[in-house]
């Protein structure tokens, strides 16, 4: 009998949970890419793939991931702005508040990313 278990924590975890949403998530280059719909702002209703490194899922879900990477040319008005593995992206910094409070955390991530790209210029 084989058991068919989803992960808990963890990358596995992150990206089935994910998955459920239908963000398409793939790991590429040290990130899971995935994409979300952003309802507001300059991107309001086009699909953004954005990503997160490896490592900050790494702990999920006790941890939130804290950058959001981007391809470079969505830019923002503020920013706390890094690098990123993935060649012609770059990664911004954005905090989460309340982590651990959402019924589903996959849930506030993906909606946390899309108020993020809701102030993309």
């Amino acid at each position: 009998m084989t058991l068919n278990v989803t992960p808990t924590t963890g990358v596995e975890a992150f990206l089935a949970a994910l998955e459920a949403f239908d963000a398409g998530p793939v790991v590429e280059s040290g990130l899971v890419l995935y994409t979300v719909v952003p309802v507001s702002g300059a991107l309001a209703g086009k699909a953004v793939r954005t990503g997160v490194l490896l490592d900050e899922v790494a702990p999920w879900p006790t941890t939130p991931p804290h950058w959001i990477h981007v391809p470079a040319e969505i830019t923002f008005s503020a920013t706390n702005m890094g690098g990123s593995p993935t060649p012609g992206w770059r990664s911004d910094s954005r905090a989460f508040k309340a982590w651990g409070t959402a019924p589903s955390l996959a849930a506030a991530w993906l909606a946390h990313v899309r108020g993020v790209l809701g102030g993309a210029q």
